[in-house]
């Protein structure tokens, strides 16, 4: 297993991360959540060889990283910003940003900030915008029966979000569209853990997993897409409740490819690895020539 390292940049912040292969080009991955560690996605390290480095990190806030005193510190242009810090302090100068799920909003806005340090962009299971997490809500809940949303409205007008009947509520609510075909819980994501500061502060203050109104409530990054020129990937599974996005994200993004994986839901990664792998390997081998 990779040993976990530490890196330090500006403003004496550090973040750990996990490291394999060599390079020069690197592979630097952004865990999803937001607020989840890098352990879900562990299996992307066995995409490292002598050419590729595969770098796995915590954001702010997240594990044993650097954390702000304010949660007014989550944002996804503070995230994208400390990529750079990263990129700079680990002196990659041949950038593959992945961004999962929540990690992709950072990617995408990393790309727009620093699109001449970037390599290509690899989209997986995201959004391009806090409205299109909406419309997942949304949809998540259509199809949820008329009996839990009920309850769950019940339960969101007394506000009881910190209950476990709650709690136990949203997760079967978004089971079809997170991690359908899982079963039982993969060893990585068991070992994942959720920073709950970071998540409440970017999604949910309140605590209402259907209500979006954290730091990324207005933040669009589809306005980005036009303006978009390194090679891309959009990678999502059939049953993920981001495919509306990402099918969007991939058709608007000019030099970016679509694979939708047919039996995946948001945990791609996990409920197809051999396919999300072998996706993943053969862009990043057409990019860099192999």
């Amino acid at each position: 297993m990779a040993a976990i390292r530490r890196v330090t940049v500006s403003g004496q912040r550090s973040f750990e991360y996990v490291s394999q292969g060599k390079g020069p080009a690197t592979l630097l991955v952004h865990p999803g959540g937001p607020g989840l560690t890098y352990h879900y996605l562990r299996a992307l390290l066995k995409l490292a060889n002598v050419n590729l480095r595969v770098v796995l990190f915590n954001p702010r806030g997240v594990g044993h990283s650097w954390t702000p005193k304010s949660a007014s510190d989550y944002t996804i242009p503070q995230q994208a910003e400390d990529v750079e810090a990263i990129r700079r302090a680990l002196k990659i100068t041949e950038l593959h940003l992945l961004g999962y799920s929540a990690g992709g909003w950072a990617a995408l806005e990393y790309c727009h900030r620093y699109e001449a340090k970037l390599t290509s962009l690899l989209l997986c299971a995201t959004a391009g915008s806090a409205e299109e997490v909406r419309q997942s809500q949304r949809m998540v809940l259509a199809v949820a029966s008329p009996k839990d949303r009920a309850r769950l409205r019940e339960l969101t007008r007394r506000r009881a979000f910190e209950s476990a009947e709650y709690q136990q509520l949203a997760e079967k609510i978004y089971r079809p569209f997170q991690s359908r075909f899982l079963k039982g819980t993969p060893p990585d994501l068991k070992a994942s853990k959720l920073a709950a500061p970071v998540y409440r502060a970017m999604m949910t203050p309140s605590g209402d997993e259907f209500a979006l109104d954290g730091s990324i409530a207005h933040w669009d990054g589809r306005k980005y897409y036009s303006k978009i020129e390194v090679p891309g990937l959009v990678v999502v599974g059939r049953y993920d409740y981001f495919l509306n996005a990402s099918v969007e994200m991939a058709e608007r993004i000019e030099p970016a490819h679509l694979r939708v994986l047919p039996h995946s839901s948001h945990m791609e990664v996990l409920e197809q690895p051999k396919e999300f792998l072998g996706t993943i390997r053969e862009f990043l081998e057409d990019v860099t020539g192999g």
